[in-house]
């Protein structure tokens, strides 16, 4: 028996206090409040077609929590980039777009060949997106599910280069808060790239996060 997440719908075992996807806290269903579905008028993205007059679709990369990813063609750029669009239930929340154009501010700051770089934050007929580094390659975490325990070498290789990322970022005072393996991209050269910065922030800012507020993965956190 599983019961899903009330944010990102992933299926986690009965008795898990939070979704092993996104973080979300999971409250039993009878406790669940009812709420009115959030209903955002959605252009249907197929191979070819063109979104925000800007971006041609090449194919779909892939969908977690916070939506559906594309393999894109920018036609101002004239390269390939990767477009987040972002769930229209997240999207309405203020934090959260907060968030995400933190997350934007933050990256530009970081360039380094272990991060993967951020581009744009938008909105295009009601449906916010972002435009990214594309990296060709899988997830760290579908590499290990694919592979199974990596050689001891391989391994060495990518934690060093995860700790070069962060180091530059942490140079620049600029802390991520949620790394972990479906975080890190590991291109077709076998070089990894931390992505996802959305819910990191600046040291020496005030920060978004509220009191009591706990935000990151929690099989990642420490103790």
């Amino acid at each position: 028996m599983s019961v899903k997440c009330p944010k990102c719908r992933f299926d986690n075992p009965s008795d898990s206090k939070f979704c092993k996807e996104c973080g979300t806290q999971i409250i039993p269903s009878m406790e669940i409040p009812v709420t009115k579905t959030i209903e955002t008028p959605k252009e249907e993205l197929t191979t070819g077609s063109t979104f925000a007059g800007r971006y041609q679709i090449i194919e779909e990369l892939g969908k977690g929590g916070m939506g559906k990813v594309y393999r894109v063609l920018d036609k101002e750029l004239k390269e390939e980039v990767a477009l987040k669009l972002i769930k229209p239930e997240i999207a309405s929340d203020k934090k959260t777009l907060e968030r995400f154009s933190n997350e934007i501010k933050l990256a530009h700051k970081i360039s380094h060949r272990n991060v993967c770089r951020m581009f744009h934050l938008g909105e295009e007929k009601g449906t916010h997106f972002i435009t990214m580094e594309y990296v060709p390659g899988e997830d760290l975490r579908s590499s290990i599910r694919r592979f199974g325990q990596l050689p001891v070498g391989k391994s060495v290789s990518i934690a060093k280069q995860i700790c070069e990322g962060l180091s530059e970022a942490h140079r620049l005072g600029i802390v991520h808060r949620d790394l972990k393996p479906q975080n890190v991209m590991i291109d077709k050269e076998g070089n990894a790239r931390i992505m996802d910065f959305g819910i990191a922030r600046s040291v020496e800012g005030r920060g978004i996060t509220g009191a009591g507020v706990m935000i990151g993965t929690p099989e990642y956190m420490s103790p």
